[in-house]
């Protein structure tokens, strides 16, 4: 996914990721973070470039769930992988840490898909 100008690996299908949050009865939100309702990312594809002191790579691009045109506190929230209830109360502590990598085009070649999804919908596929 691309969020507030970086790349990151989620560590499991975008459907399926969780909110972090605590419940008040002290468990996991079961929430995901794609919300069944909001503002949406697109899927697009991105070329891959070398960061900051990496060696080139080959000339591609990779299928990225893209979030940059979000405004800021949805990029956020996002990045915090909070669902929308809980990121409106800031105060919640999180029971996990966010399963996101910073994406290393060089480390997660593995994962470079260089065609978009099937079925690029945004949205969980019980809508």
């Amino acid at each position: 996914m691309q969020v507030l100008l970086s790349c990151y690996l989620a560590d499991r299908p975008l459907e399926d990721i969780r909110c972090v949050a605590q419940t008040r009865h002290r468990h996991r939100c079961t929430h995901p973070v794609l919300a069944p309702t909001g503002p949406a990312g697109a899927w697009t594809l991105l070329p891959i470039g070398p960061q900051r002191g990496q060696l080139t790579l080959p000339d591609t691009s990779m299928a990225v769930y893209d979030l940059s045109h979000l405004p800021y506190t949805e990029q956020a929230r996002w990045r915090a992988q909070r669902c929308p209830g809980h990121a409106a109360a800031p105060g919640s502590a999180d029971l996990a840490q966010p399963g996101w990598q910073v994406f290393d085009p060089l480390l997660h070649a593995a994962h470079i898909r260089t065609r978009l999804p099937q079925h690029p919908a945004s949205r969980p596929k019980n809508e």
